[in-house]
């Protein structure tokens, strides 16, 4: 993997995320606030594909070594499974999972994805794009906050 093909990879992570989000504002539409929280956090993921398509033009000439590489194309595989059991939760036929239960999954998935910009991403790549990666894991941080939020009003 490149690093325009990993930021490539990266961005088809967040469209995948705003599937997920979109999903689950359908799927709990009867909760207002949810459906709200889930259709919001599926714009902003839309907003983070756009910024890291963005910089795939600018940044051909970026050299990343092979371990490096790897690394981020395990992460990539291992973010991709997670979002496709998300999306599994949130448009399948299956029962419902509890909308705590529900909140608590994508809590961690937002951990994850903070995770992945943040000490993953920011790191590997030029200034610019360590900025832009930084950015991201600090939306993810207030996604996690909202969730969060989402959680304890409804334990409330």
């Amino acid at each position: 993997m490149n690093p325009v093909e990993c930021l490539e990879a990266a961005a088809r992570m967040e469209v995948l995320a705003q599937d997920v989000y979109s999903a689950l504002a359908i799927r709990y539409g009867e909760r207002s606030d949810l459906r709200e929280l889930f259709s919001a956090l599926a714009l902003e993921e839309e907003q983070h594909a756009d910024r890291i398509r963005a910089l795939v033009g600018n940044r051909t000439n970026q050299v990343l070594s092979d371990a490096t590489t790897d690394r981020l194309t395990e992460t990539m595989k291992a973010v991709e499974a997670e979002l496709v059991a998300l999306m599994e939760v949130g448009a399948d036929g299956r029962a419902l999972d509890a909308p705590d239960e529900i909140l608590r999954k994508v809590i961690d998935f937002e951990k994850r994805f903070e995770s992945i910009h943040a000490e993953y991403l920011a790191p590997d790549f030029a200034p610019g794009m360590q900025g832009l990666f930084s950015s991201l894991a600090r939306q993810d941080r207030k996604h996690i906050e909202l969730l969060k939020q989402a959680l304890n009003g409804r334990a409330g």
